[in-house]
């Protein structure tokens, strides 16, 4: 037991103090002092008070403060400007630029003033703590938040390394995750990402969240901010709320900051080499997946499970058609018909060339309409002057032109399995090939003649004629008859060949050889 408190105790038991001092060994003095205060403390009430009963204190010797020589009052307001500096350098996107304590303690050196880094640390770390900022601890309501943000991911495409931008939406409760790839950040993606999120939840959360994107907020004066119209008719279209974050605040959306870096991290940092934008996408899909069948780490259900408990409580389900953010322009028909939206080119059926037409220009597709009827549909192309061709939007003029087709840019991005159908069997055939791909373009039917392909080459290289393809493509399987069976199938080409030699008045001796 400490030896005030075997002071306190003797003296309590009716030991003399003089008795007392002597047997535990101490001064007159020191038993005098701690028996006063101890009768002194009985008459306070410290309940209220951050001190304890002075019988249960132990002894305590004031520490002496010497005047800090080194730490003059100019160098405390170099450093205190040195701290103003760097606020304002976080302010105005400067941080990696702040001086750190050792830069500032080297300023002085160089400057002639003796001081150690010890005394400048302990300052600036005193000084920082006066402005620290305080946070408030959140609570996410189910269904009613999610928040939404950009991202930017290299990816190699095909051989090419290029900068994607990835939109990323996280539900504030179930930390839910939903992402996509984009060419751009611009007015029409923000739109078409916002219309596949909620088709994917299945409902309308009541706020969304941004920070101060320009495809969000249009102007910014003082604390006033003006929302984009785009975003207001989307936002009436569903029928949710916008919410702002405050400059440079993005901890007020603090689940979709660290879910952008997390999802490109998780989907990309071991792979980022593709072969097309599609099968990236695949990537991030499974990836999404994965992440969304995880536990979530406070409610230990998966986030899957938790955002179909969202889904039932949200005051909103989607029970309309997906809105269409895609821009309405006006295009003319020129030369080669095309048109020309964003300096790109698009092919639209010949016949129109002149004339001026409506466009549809969306995140993923241009849709092309003639007085209201969709007469093209294609891929969006987010380069500068691309040129976007349909072979089939040019087959009347390649029956005038027909030397045209070898050298031209709708051969060249027509699918591959034409591009080796006209370089295998009809060079020098244009014609012919023209004819076959106005079949195709009417029937719908290119695997058919693939296939056909495929079974006149196997019966001799020279057989691939259009007459002889559009022949077995015009076969059809009666009805209530099975089809032949894979044994059968040798036997049925064979019988096949004999009826194309009566109608092509083949010789039987050939036949008999390429049998």
């Amino acid at each position: 037991m400490k030896k005030k408190q075997t002071i306190i105790q003797k003296y309590i038991e009716g030991v003399s103090k003089r008795k007392i001092a002597k047997n535990i060994k101490v001064s007159r003095n020191t038993v005098d002092k701690y028996i006063r205060e101890f009768e002194i403390s009985k008459g306070k009430d410290v309940r209220d008070l951050p001190i304890t009963e002075d019988i249960i204190k132990t002894p305590t010797y004031k520490k002496r403060t010497g005047r800090k020589r080194a730490l003059t009052e100019e160098i405390k307001e170099i450093l205190i400007g040195y701290i103003k500096d760097n606020a304002w350098k976080r302010n105005h996107y400067m941080h990696k630029q702040q001086m750190k304590m050792i830069d500032m303690h080297e300023k002085l050196v160089d400057a002639g003033y003796a001081i150690g880094y010890t005394t400048v640390r302990n300052f600036v770390n005193a000084e920082v703590a006066k402005t620290k900022e305080v946070f408030i601890r959140r609570y996410c309501e189910p269904g009613y938040e999610v928040e939404f943000d950009w991202g930017q991911v290299k990816l190699e495409i095909n051989g090419g390394l290029k900068n994607y931008s990835l939109a990323v939406f996280t539900l504030a409760h179930s930390n839910y995750r939903f992402a996509k790839i984009y060419q751009s950040e611009s007015q029409v993606c923000v739109l078409d990402v916002h219309s596949k999120f909620i088709e994917h939840i299945g409902f309308v959360p009541s706020v969304f969240t941004y920070d101060n994107m320009r495809t969000v907020v249009k102007s910014f004066v003082g604390t006033e901010k003006t929302i984009t119209d785009s975003m207001i008719n989307i936002s009436n279209y569903y029928q949710f709320k916008i919410r702002l974050c405050e400059p440079r605040k993005g901890n007020e959306k603090g689940h979709v900051e660290r879910s952008v870096e997390f999802i490109r991290r998780k989907a990309f940092s071991s792979e980022f080499s593709f072969s097309s934008l599609v099968e990236a996408e695949e990537q991030l899909l499974s990836t999404l997946q994965r992440i969304n069948g995880r536990l979530h780490h406070k409610e230990k259900i998966k986030h899957t499970d938790l955002m179909e408990e969202e889904k039932k409580v949200a005051k909103q389900a989607v029970a309309i058609a997906p809105f269409d953010g895609a821009d309405l322009v006006e295009c003319h028909i020129d030369k080669y018909s095309s048109v020309v939206i964003k300096q790109n080119h698009y092919s639209v059926p010949e016949g129109h060339v002149g004339k001026r037409i409506k466009a549809k220009v969306g995140a993923e597709k241009v849709k092309l309409f003639i007085e209201g009827d969709l007469v093209a549909e294609h891929s969006r192309n987010w380069g500068l002057h691309q040129w976007e061709m349909n072979i089939y939007h040019y087959l009347n003029t390649f029956q005038k032109k027909k030397g045209a087709i070898a050298q031209s840019e709708c051969l060249k991005q027509a699918p591959n399995q034409i591009k080796k159908l006209y370089n295998h069997y009809y060079i020098g055939k244009e014609k012919d090939f023209i004819e076959l791909l106005f079949y195709i373009k009417e029937k719908n039917k290119l695997n058919h003649v693939m296939k056909a392909v495929e079974e006149l080459k196997n019966i001799r290289f020279d057989y691939v004629s259009t007459e002889r393809i559009l022949f077995l493509c015009e076969q059809t399987t009666p009805s209530g008859v099975n089809s032949l069976e894979i044994d059968d199938t040798s036997k049925q080409s064979e019988s096949n060949i004999k009826a194309y030699g009566l109608l092509f008045n083949q010789p039987e001796e050939e036949e008999g050889l390429a049998l």
